[in-house]
């Protein structure tokens, strides 16, 4: 249980941290005296902490907020920075809560809760067990106290004497109490509710089921845990509303069978975050502490922001279209996807406004995107600013850090700095070093430094994180440092995203259905009326515009724009035509111009939605009087145009506002609509140096092959969207500019459009997307979110964006989403210098190239990039990038293959790669179940070198594994034998490698942990003993890690069924993992058990040190291993902290002579020793 004294964690001060790189005002941690916490309480607050079940008296300075409370009270009860943000503090006896930012006031009351919700709330067992454990004493003080209004005590009795049970039964199972004990103190388990309303009579007959109950169960041998499981479980099915919370507020009559009525309605409104069946109607007051209404609620179809009004639930957003949220007075204003006005709902107290906008806010983070807070200025997270400021990403974890450094910046010295899930004030630091190796370096701040943790307990202390950085390992010169982004897709960090992220899919009934929804072929001699007089040639060289009529069914058309592949580009650039069509195809947003299909033949065409002839910059400069609220609501549709592009990981790479497209005009009522069009053969089109206007400083003196990288990263389309901004707010006035990358490099900016002088919100989101450092260059979001405040400034109407038609995008859906982009975000770090953000600026003069950054970068001038001879063939990479776009079997698209019974495996994002194929991840699913994750390894039949030898390699590794069943080897699932494809389904490992796992868990296991893991891979080598089976290939890259304390052994592509003698001869020779290999093997390619003994003992090196076997021996060849081991006596060794380790279980692996090595079964032996002696881990299969 909590201690009455607790102990603050050093935290900041300040509610917006200093830039430089260093947190600033850490208030030094210090223990209170149990008499200093009681001794008044002028300076403190009192928080409710049910672990205790009483109130703690809180210091507070006037400098703390509600999160750093939160922070310090967690850090008390042992929950760590991981689950933090699903806590908050509560108002006492009121249902509001405080925002992060808030200061709690000295001598109120406050309850420390858990108040976001999580898919499945039992499973807070193993993200975090104290958070675990407090929910438990949450929920069950709330039932006791008859503060859950779904749980009718009436109509569910037995259900909640099954609680009283259940937790008797806990008391008695953790604390040891007594059954006659309990009985004695029976009333503490029932709800006061039934207390106090309920005869005698039925009391009686309570406590007798109880009691039978109780006497029935008392000698089972449940876990305390599982009780506690069952409890939580089962009071969510019967109340999953219990976290929700409900406010109450006025809105906008909603329009009524197309009457919209004047004045504003009074609603309830609450946030939904999952579908939930419910077995019973639901009713308005489903959430905390509200009021009864019988009226059915559609929470089971669709989550999200809903209000009740008219006897119903009706739904407003989901919580992934809300693009901002403004707070003006008591009123909110939410701006939404598609949404043409701001949803407005007025509340009747600030304190209730600030616990809903931080409701919604709070699950954005956790279930769309952590680094954004949305409604930024006015409410903030103290922790996250201060996080961006040292561009530190949060609890990410190792395992998704060292695949975005590896896949986003491979250069030696990339790296990311990240929250440690477990620890506060901890960090780690991940680097690409030398040889494609990460390391972990683990910091601690304190006492307004930084500490850096090397090995034998050395410290060394630094004022400055870049300056600790930079000597973490001083061989490497630069370091490039990859800030997080809105798009990092952590699992730590998306607690509350719903589990089953992608729906099943609906098939289609008919060919017809199809064409509503995708754009099609289009047959243009039976299907187009085109207009010859209006044809018109495009600037770009390549297309012809013109118009054309589309006939549809029922004796129906439309008026479309068709962009045709001019006849003398047809032979060199179809593919790239058809390119460009792909890639359009995959776009769907009323902000964007629309494509209908494509014709083939006679013309090569793409078949638009209708637009005017001239683009916007000229036509802006033809029509001067077109109001500036329109202006405002073509800015803002852009804005929203490139927020769609990015969250679906697209680059436009051309967006301009000559690429802008008229679609509507209005001259009476002055309203105007353009759209954001193809960015047209980009890829071919050579820079001039006017286009540096549209182009990041950091590439302008990049040559050819960076050029590419441009054209991937998503960040260069919103430095082009800033300067599109000015050209629309300067009416299209050409943008000239005498030796403009020498203006742009001198830290100058284009000034502010004259007609934005009064709203400076238009001419912050030009100038904050021009700056120098790409990590402060604004979001898409944050633009919608200016923009939006500029609109209400001026009152202009209809800044929303259009309302000509529906949205043809699955709006709301979480779509699976790679854990990278490919955004040059990363920051160099050279020399000794001040590389923090300060180091930025905005004279644009430390703009070093950020992406794959290396010494052999061209010093060449942009426009001499050479754009125009390339060629790109269909399907080409090289084309319109795709950041996050994975390797798929076989295929640039997903693929699925048939197995047994109506199930189909299907192939998603490769994750490893083996001797003759690949390795990816995917499912297998049927129409009954839902999808099982696995791991598919593959063999490209028509690619392997050795085709013989890879199918031989294969299918042995098939039957091997066919014969073994064992907890710590992964299971064969399935094998598709087909005459173009081999496919091995496993079970999928959730942690990958142990090679990789110990690298960012170095700081984290204990040696018990890898005690446990030895004694795992010493149990399923014992099993491949038993059925004469050798590894061959054992190694710490070859176990897979299912959880902190179990891993399996993996990859038989090297293993042999012995005959009786348990040995076997290679009879060929290969690429061999000779560190890993016995004396034995090293001289004449003999592998048996003991072999494998050995490479054990190698193993276990790995596992203890972190470190790669003979890391200071230049390797050659297998006579060299061999001639240290047997003629010089070298040996591995292990620190003499691990002494006993050492002697007693790894040096016995390596005795010269096989027969003299332990046996798996007598290493067993070994190791149960050493865990006594730390003391064995007991934990469920």
């Amino acid at each position: 249980m909590l201690s009455a004294v607790f102990v603050p964690s050093e935290r900041c001060a300040s509610s917006e941290p200093t830039a430089g790189g260093t947190v600033r005002n850490f208030r030094t941690s210090a223990t209170m005296s149990e008499d200093s916490v009681n001794s008044g309480t002028s300076n403190k607050c009192q928080v409710y902490v049910y672990l205790r079940e009483s109130f703690v008296d809180v210091p507070v300075s006037e400098d703390d907020t509600c999160e750093d409370i939160c922070s310090d009270l967690c850090q008390q009860l042992g929950i760590g920075p991981l689950v933090q943000l699903l806590v908050g503090l509560r108002i006492h006896e009121e249902r509001w809560f405080l925002p992060p930012s808030a200061r709690p006031q000295a001598g109120k009351k406050y309850e420390l809760r858990v108040r976001f919700k999580i898919p499945k709330l039992s499973h807070l067992k193993s993200l975090d067990r104290k958070l675990f454990n407090y929910y438990y004493y949450q929920l069950r003080h709330d039932l006791l106290q008859s503060k859950i209004p779904e749980i009718e005590y009436d109509e569910y009795k037995n259900k909640i004497l099954g609680y009283v049970v259940n937790d008797m039964y806990r008391k008695m199972v953790e604390d040891g109490v007594s059954v006659a004990d309990l009985k004695r103190t029976y009333e503490d388990y029932i709800p006061r509710k039934i207390n106090k309303e309920h005869s005698l009579l039925f009391f009686n007959w309570a406590r007798t089921k109880v009691f039978n109950s109780l006497n029935k169960i008392s000698n089972r041998e449940h876990d305390v845990d599982y009780v506690k499981t069952v409890y939580i479980d089962d009071i969510d099915n019967l109340a999953p509303g219990y976290l929700y919370e409900e406010y109450n507020g006025h809105i906008p009559y909603p329009e009524e069978d197309g009457i919209l009525k004047p004045g504003k309605c009074r609603v309830k409104i609450k946030f939904v975050p999952y579908s939930q069946p419910s077995s019973k109607p639901a009713k308005a007051g489903g959430g905390n502490g509200s009021k009864k209404g019988a009226l059915k609620d559609d929470a089971e179809e669709q989550p999200g922001l809903k209000v009740f009004y008219s006897r119903e639930w009706r739904h407003v957003a989901n919580i992934d279209e809300i693009f901002t949220i403004l707070v003006d007075n008591l009123t909110v204003n939410i701006s939404i996807q598609d949404q043409s006005n701001l949803y407005s709902i007025d509340f009747g107290s600030q304190t209730e406004l600030d616990s809903f906008v931080t409701c919604l806010a709070g699950y954005y983070r956790l279930m769309c995107k952590w680094t954004v807070y949305l409604c930024k200025p006015y409410l903030y997270s103290p922790s996250l600013n201060r996080l961006t400021d040292i561009k530190c990403h949060g609890p990410i974890g190792g395992k998704f850090s060292y695949r975005k450094i590896l896949e986003k910046n491979s250069t030696v010295g990339a790296n990311i700095v990240r929250q440690c899930e477990t620890t506060y004030d901890t960090y780690y630091v991940d680097i690409l070093e030398c040889d494609n190796q990460m390391r972990t370096y683990k910091l601690k701040y304190g006492q307004s430094r930084w500490h850096v943790l090397r090995d034998g307990n050395r410290v060394d202390t630094y004022d400055e994180l870049p300056e600790a950085l930079l000597n973490l390992n001083p061989a490497i010169q630069k370091l490039y440092r990859l800030s997080p982004t809105e798009h990092d897709k952590s699992p730590n960090l998306q607690l509350c995203m719903p589990q089953n992220t992608m729906a099943s899919k609906r098939m289609l009934r008919d060919a017809q259905e199809m064409r509503q929804v995708r754009p099609q072929i289009v047959n243009a001699a039976q299907e187009l009326i085109i207009n010859r007089n209006a044809l018109k040639s495009e600037g770009d060289g390549f297309f012809n515009r013109t118009r054309a009529d589309l006939l549809m069914p029922n004796n129906t058309k439309m008026e479309v724009t068709l962009r045709l592949l001019k006849d003398d580009k047809k032979k060199d650039h179809l593919g790239d035509f058809l390119q460009l069509a792909d890639f359009w195809n995959s776009v769907d947003s009323l902000d964007i111009v629309k494509l209908y299909g494509v014709t083939l033949y006679k013309p090569v065409a793409m078949v638009m939605e209708l637009s005017r002839d001239d683009p916007l910059d000229e036509f802006l400069r033809r029509h001067p009087k077109v109001s500036f609220g329109s202006l405002l609501a073509v800015a803002h549709s852009l804005a929203r145009a490139l927020y769609y592009l990015q969250e679906k990981q697209l680059v436009h790479g051309r967006i301009r506002c000559s690429s802008m497209l008229v679609t509507h005009y209005d001259r009476r009522e002055n309203r105007l609509i353009a759209k954001l069009g193809d960015p047209g053969l980009c890829q071919l089109q050579q820079y001039t140096e006017q286009d540096l206007f549209w182009i990041p400083v950091e590439y302008h003196e990049l040559g050819p092959r960076e050029v590419q990288l441009l054209r991937g990263d998503l960040r260069a389309d919103v430095w082009a969207c800033s300067t599109t901004l000015w050209e629309i707010f300067s009416r299209g006035r050409p943008l000239r500019v005498p030796n403009a990358k020498q203006y742009l490099a001198s830290g100058h900016r284009l000034k502010a459009p004259k007609e934005t002088e009064e709203v400076s919100e238009i001419y912050y989101c030009m100038y904050n997307g021009w700056m120098a450092d790409p990590d402060k260059r604004l979001s898409p979001q944050m633009i919608i979110s200016k923009l939006v405040q500029a609109g209400q400034k001026g009152n202009y109407h209809q800044i929303g964006g259009t309302t000509n038609g529906t949205t043809h995008s699955g709006n709301g859906s979480f779509s699976a989403q790679s854990i990278l982009s490919i955004e040059t975000d990363s920051t160099v770090l050279q020399s000794h210098t001040d590389i923090s953000s300060s180091s930025y600026t905005s004279n644009g003069s430390d703009c070093d190239a950020r992406s794959n950054a290396s010494s052999e970068c061209s010093s060449q001038p942009l426009i001499s990039n050479g754009g125009g001879s390339s060629h790109y063939s269909v399907g080409s990479s090289s084309g319109w990038n795709r950041p996050g776009q994975v390797d798929h079997f076989a295929h640039d698209c997903l693929a699925y293959i048939e197995l047994s019974h109506g199930r189909t495996v299907t192939f998603q994002g490769k994750i490893g790669q083996g001797h003759y194929g690949n390795v990816y991840q995917g499912e297998i699913s049927n129409a009954l179940g839902d999808p099982i994750k696995v791991a598919l390894k593959t063999i490209n039949i028509g690619n392997a070198i050795d085709l013989n030898r890879a199918m031989k390699d294969f299918k042995r590794e098939v039957e091997i594994m066919k014969k073994l069943n064992h907890r710590n080897i992964v299971r064969l699932l399935e094998f598709v034998d087909e005459p173009d494809r081999m496919v091995v389904v496993m079970e999928y490992i959730e942690h990958g490698s142990l090679e990789r796992y110990l690298q960012y868990k170095r700081y984290d296991l204990t040696n018990l942990n890898k005690l446990n893991f030895a004694k795992d891979i010493a149990s399923g080598m014992h099993h491949l003993f038993e059925k004469k089976i050798i590894h061959r290939d054992l190694a710490a890259r070859n176990i897979l890690v299912q959880d902190a304390n179990w891993v399996k052994i993996s990859d038989f592509g090297l293993a042999q069924v012995t005959d009786g003698n348990h040995y076997y001869y290679a009879q060929s020779t290969r690429s061999l993992p000779v560190k890993w290999y016995a004396p034995e093997t090293l001289e004449r390619q003999k592998y048996s058990p003991k072999s494998d003994v050995w490479s054990y003992g190698v193993t276990l090196y790995e596992m203890f040190t972190c470190n790669t076997p003979y890391s200071n021996v230049d390797i050659q060849n297998g006579e060299q291993l061999y001639d240290m081991i047997v003629r010089q006596g070298v040996r591995l060794r292990l620190s003499e902290e691990d002494r006993e380790i050492d002697e007693s279980l790894m040096q016995p692996c390596f005795d010269l002579d096989p027969h003299l090595r332990p046996s798996f079964q007598e290493l067993l032996g070994y190791i149960s020793n050493l865990i006594d002696q730390y003391g064995e881990l007991i934990q469920p299969r």
